[in-house]
């Protein structure tokens, strides 16, 4: 199920395991923000067809990073989704099947990510790498180190929304840093909490990787920076 955030922004609720949020942006161009587990594919696949589109219709995928459950229903879209796929040039050779993250990260729990994604199909298709201020189409690329060395936000100023991916994630109306277990670097985490609310001006919509949309996501996010 797609429920529409503003007009031209859909959120798709995931369901699986730590339950993946998947965004739809139409602003011109159709844009899908992260992808879900495997298992999630009908529900994107729903998602879309709840907000009146077709895979088909889909222009971009942006990744906030490469964790299997942000990237690994991909494949399984094709090859109705046919189309090139962005992410951070320092993640790129994990989408493309290219390297594996390093086993010794998230203090030894990458190993466990690792063995995933030697499971995980990966898409087949084109992959552009991105850096930070970049811009793909309507949205600025952040750079945001930490939760995974290559982890990217994306601001989109004319939806006045930021997709922050698991910068920080959503419980009830809180938003929470991206922790020890989860992250490469905690201290990072914390930089990149404030580089983005210093690059970036108010912003109505804060989406996280995880957890509901909170209200006031604006504020929250720069309380959660300041803290």
């Amino acid at each position: 199920m797609a429920t529409q955030v503003t007009p031209g922004l859909w959120h798709v609720d995931c369901t699986t395991l730590d339950r993946p949020n998947v965004f739809l942006v139409d602003d011109g161009d159709l844009t899908l923000i992260d992808a879900g587990w495997p298992a999630d594919e009908q529900t994107v696949r729903a998602g879309v067809r709840d907000a009146g589109y077709d895979l088909a219709d889909v222009d971009r995928v942006l990744l906030t990073h490469a964790d299997a459950d942000h990237v690994g229903t991909l494949s399984r879209l094709t090859p109705a989704l046919d189309a090139p796929v962005f992410v951070h040039r320092a993640e790129a050779p994990y989408v493309a099947g290219e390297a594996l993250p390093p086993w010794t990260a998230r203090h030894g729990i990458e190993a466990l990510h690792r063995l995933y994604y030697r499971r995980l199909t990966l898409p087949d298709l084109p992959i552009h790498t991105l850096a930070d201020e970049d811009t793909v189409g309507g949205f600025r690329v952040l750079h945001t180190p930490g939760h995974t060395p290559g982890h990217v936000a994306f601001v989109h100023e004319v939806l006045s929304a930021v997709f922050i991916g698991d910068l920080a994630y959503a419980v009830g109306e809180t938003l929470r840093a991206s922790g020890w277990l989860t992250s490469y670097d905690t201290a990072q985490v914390r930089a990149s909490l404030r580089s983005l609310t210093a690059r970036t001006g108010p912003l109505k919509h804060v989406c996280p990787g995880h957890g509901p949309i909170p209200e006031e996501g604006d504020r929250r996010l720069r309380a959660l920076a300041e803290g």
